[in-house]
């Protein structure tokens, strides 16, 4: 990743869903069995319970709201198909207001996700209907997102014929934090598991010496509230040429630190008292997740003292693994090699992008990180 100026993304957000919502889209309700068009608000807790019905797992309404409706990028734009004949919502897609930017110039963005089709109207064309609705609406053109289709999703977009806008799949790596027990609960042979364990662990113990010696004047501590001094930081450590996503200090106190349900913990890198990085990790009982890491390129020795505390934290925390996705050519690919992070033999994830803007098409032009994926 080579950074460039920054630019003003910490500008104050404005909600356009009302704009979104009277745009034009000619595609709505041409369909003589169907409605597909834009949901208000008030519509929301219906589209919350077809998505719980349809998923078969219920997902808090106090979750649903923050997402939905407390987002500082603005308000959730649903597409709804209705069933004409008896009124039933039969059907949902869901794209979340998202920063994002193509190099220093923002752009209109947003993350797709909550896609479903209700139980018993699936593989009645609902699915192609609404992407037919989507791909005519009037901000096509400029806006650009970013989803994560299932294997579901994907099979229906090689049906329809456009599996060419798929990326993928996305590099996803893993850190083993304790060899043994991994390898052994995943049915190794206990002296092959045992051995390759060991292997693995002195790997790790060697790059951790390179970083354990005190670093005069760097300092790690939690992060209780995000703000604007976190704002230059991040746009000198992304800032990107091709697609990513500005995470400016609002918006990730609400990702992470407002989120109703689930926990993350920050850390910020300072040297000599000024602030030049820092991360965000979720641990649950799966694992722990690296959401995001910003830190500079070189020297090397910030990046990798960062690195450092969030793996020991993540091993207290009894974690057997850290786990991390991010686009090919990121700038801290090598680093997080070095430390023992193993690409997963097959990646299920891939990468959608929504909108019709020159390049989306091309993943070397993407830059992301887990956070920015629709695990929400």
């Amino acid at each position: 990743m080579t950074e460039i100026a920054s630019a003003p993304f910490t500008s104050r957000r404005v909600d356009r869903f009302a704009e979104w919502l009277h745009a034009p889209a000619p595609r709505e309700s041409t369909h003589p069995r169907f409605d597909v068009r834009r949901a208000r608000p008030q519509e929301f807790d219906a589209i919350y319970d077809l998505v719980d019905e349809t998923f078969g797992i219920k997902r808090s309404r106090a979750a649903y709201d923050w997402l939905y409706r407390r987002n500082p990028c603005g308000t959730a734009r649903c597409l709804v198909a209705i069933d004409r004949a008896s009124g039933q919502m039969v059907g949902n897609t869901s794209s979340w207001p998202w920063p994002m930017a193509r190099g220093t110039q923002p752009v209109e963005g947003d993350l797709e996700g909550d896609t479903v089709t209700a139980k018993g109207w699936q593989r009645l064309g609902i699915d192609a209907l609404r992407g037919e609705v989507a791909r005519s609406h009037a901000w096509i053109s400029h806006s650009v997102g970013m989803s994560w289709p299932n294997d579901i999703a994907r099979a229906a977009g090689v049906k329809r014929g456009r599996s060419k806008r798929m990326l993928g799949p996305v590099p996803r790596s893993i850190l083993l934090l304790n060899t043994k027990e991994f390898l052994t609960t995943r049915s190794w042979p206990g002296f092959a598991g045992a051995a390759a364990g060991m292997v693995a662990d002195a790997a790790f113990d060697l790059w951790r010496k390179m970083f354990v010696r005190a670093q005069p004047g760097v300092a790690i501590q939690e992060v209780r509230r995000f703000d604007s001094s976190f704002d230059e930081v991040m746009q000198r450590c992304m800032a990107w040429h091709g697609f990513w996503s500005p995470h400016d200090a609002e918006f990730m106190n609400w990702r992470y630190l407002d989120h109703p349900t689930m926990s993350y913990a920050a850390f910020s890198l300072t040297v000599g008292g000024e602030l030049v990085g820092y991360s965000v990790l979720k641990i649950e009982a799966s694992g722990a997740m690296l959401m995001e890491f910003v830190a500079p390129s070189s020297p090397t020795h910030f990046a990798g003292a960062l690195l450092l505390h969030l793996i020991k934290i993540a091993r207290a925390a009894g974690c057997m693994c850290l786990r991390f996705s991010a686009a090919p050519n990121w700038h801290h690919r090598q680093l997080f090699r070095a430390a023992g992070f193993m690409p997963t033999r097959s990646s299920p994830v891939y990468l959608w992008p929504t909108g019709e803007a020159p390049g989306t098409g091309q993943l070397d032009l993407w830059q992301w990180v887990p956070g920015d994926m629709d695990d929400l």
